[in-house]
């Protein structure tokens, strides 16, 4: 019993240890999420209108974000960034430790759209693309910084992937005023 009980906690302790990794694209390397959903009985205009008033909804400045509205080709492109927050030695948190800017192409098609994120970069003077934060070989490699903001990347697109997959099935709930 004792046996089975230690291997239990080693398992335990190296799945926490397992460091999540930031999607990437097969071809490129660089960090990407993408997917797509079919939305059967509405069409591109509908999915359109509903991708538009997603990012209205979702980012606090829609009209500083999106650079291309095309609704005649169906295509939403948005330009957008993200605080990165990093804890010192002593648990203090620097709330303000620098950025992740990234790229989101929303398209739609009649009954179908998808999303692509893409140019997922720590803002630097120089290109960084955030899936470097996983390669252990650079000359300045910090893993704890890097894990945490790894963490932070994953649970941001996390939550932008599931709040916009979430609205394109539904849309805005109505609100009924029967007065």
């Amino acid at each position: 019993m004792k046996i089975f009980k230690t291997i239990a906690l080693c398992l335990i302790a190296t799945m926490s240890m397992a460091q999540e990794e930031i999607p990437t694209n097969e071809q490129s390397g660089k960090a990407e999420y993408k997917y797509s959903e079919e939305v059967p009985g509405l069409t591109a205009d509908q999915l359109y209108d509903r991708g538009l008033a997603w990012v209205n909804k979702f980012y606090k400045n829609p009209n500083g974000v999106l650079k291309t509205r095309d609704k005649e080709s169906g295509k939403l492109v948005g330009r957008a960034r993200f605080k990165l927050s990093k804890t010192d030695k002593k648990g203090n948190v620097n709330p303000n430790d620098g950025y992740v800017a990234y790229q989101i192409t929303l398209q739609f098609k009649d009954g179908k759209y998808r999303y692509i994120i893409d140019g997922i970069r720590w803002e630097q003077g120089s290109y960084y693309d955030v899936s470097q934060w996983s390669d252990s070989t650079q000359a300045n490699y910090n893993k704890q910084v890097y894990t945490s903001y790894i963490a932070q990347a994953i649970k941001y697109f996390d939550t932008l992937s599931e709040n916009l997959e979430d609205y394109m099935k539904v849309g805005e709930a109505k609100v009924e005023d029967d007065w």
